[in-house]
């Protein structure tokens, strides 16, 4: 069964039967950060599966500097959401900085930064020694550092160990490192301590790796070769996408890999049609033509669909504690599915069954009947 973020379906099911590509591969994620008493609304871009570079490779001039001067530029989340929350974006920022130690590139004596959304990072302030990571604007070549990117840099005190991995892979022993930060639900970016298995690809090497209070992780040095990296080691927990996450590292590297956790909760069941009623599988894919699950809070919010597969069978997961109800849509848009079906077969929500549930709760063998009258107006 193919099981798509919310966010997703209606791109997709596009994309089903019109031929157009879908890039679900992540989403931009807003965070509120509470800083000296002021509330800042940010936002991140978030693949759910995304490997980088830790070390110099991904970027034009990695350096230590002294930041000189700092100036606010402009905004750059939601006006709506910060208004919402009584708080305030996150501006832009352009700094002046003096180049300490180098990795990589050529700085000149004085440096300027253009650093998007520059206030989400740790507190800038003039005088502090910051680590960079810098890459050339492509409009610009100006070297810019983006928290939207979730770009590493950051004040050296808080970077120790990224600089004394820098100097690592400088002196060449041939060594690499795997770094990375895992993504938890309910907008929760601070969890300590949460394990990690990391395995190499021929199974002889094994290592265990925690998260900080970024939720950020690392080990190494450790011998180049294809790891596979697994977070769902919390019951409470589970990885977006099925599956392990693997990572490729290089002699004198640093590869970074990104993993994003759900409540490991499910709501699941299969579509029951009427008797005598042929089931006929779409043309493209596995599913069940024309028709999709939702799962809607009780006043009409959807939270998250997914398509149905063979044999009927759905299950929607990643959901939150509370009260839900699931129903059968068509996401065309159009005029076919003229009555919702609401599990476990009505067509109005006062009769639909209600699900309470809990953290990490399983709810199981839920069935929705299809009136015939449904399917007739479906064509």
């Amino acid at each position: 069964m193919w099981r798509v973020h919310f966010a997703c379906r209606v791109l997709i099911f596009f994309t089903l039967f019109v031929g157009w590509t879908s890039h679900c591969a992540g989403s931009d994620q807003e965070r509120l950060i509470v800083r000296d008493g002021k509330k800042l609304i940010c936002t991140v871009w978030f693949a759910t599966t995304m490997s980088g570079d830790c070390g110099t490779d991904s970027y034009d001039a990695v350096f230590t500097a002294k930041i000189l001067t700092a100036r606010q530029v402009h905004g750059s989340a939601d006006q709506h959401t910060a208004k919402a929350l009584g708080a305030t974006l996150g501006s832009d920022l352009r700094l002046t900085v003096e180049p300490q130690e180098i990795f990589k590139g050529h700085p000149s004596r004085e440096v300027q930064i253009f650093a998007e959304q520059g206030e989400c990072f740790s507190d800038v302030r003039v005088g502090d020694e910051w680590l960079f990571f810098a890459g050339r604007g492509p409009k610009t070549g100006e070297l810019e550092i983006s928290y939207h990117a979730s770009n590493p840099s950051g004040p050296v005190e808080q970077r120790h160990d990224y600089v004394e991995r820098l100097r690592r892979l400088a002196r060449g022993d041939g060594l690499s490192f795997i770094a990375g930060e895992v993504d938890f639900p309910f907008n929760d970016f601070s969890r300590l301590n949460h394990s990690l298995r990391i395995t190499s690809k021929d199974e002889k090497q094994h290592y265990s790796a925690a998260t900080d209070t970024q939720g950020r992780f690392e080990i190494g040095p450790v011998a180049p070769g294809v790891y596979r990296i697994d977070g769902d080691t919390d019951p409470q927990f589970r990885n977006v996408w099925d599956g392990l996450d693997s990572t490729a590292t290089h002699a004198n590297g640093c590869s970074f890999i990104r993993l994003q956790l759900e409540v490991n909760s499910e709501i699941s069941g299969r579509v029951i049609l009427p008797e005598g009623y042929e089931y006929k599988k779409s043309e493209v894919g596995n599913l069940f033509p024309l028709f999709a699950v939702e799962v809607d809070t009780p006043d009409g919010k959807q939270v998250r669909g997914t398509t149905i597969g063979d044999p009927l069978r759905f299950a929607v997961r990643g959901l939150a504690p509370g009260s839900y109800i699931v129903q059968l849509v068509n996401y065309q848009g159009e005029d076919w599915l003229k009555m919702p079906v609401y599990a476990p077969g009505v067509t109005d929500t006062a009769s639909a069954l209600r699900i309470e549930l809990g953290l990490a709760e399983h709810r199981t063998g839920l069935e929705i009947r299809v009136p015939p009258e449904a399917l007739k107006r479906a064509h």
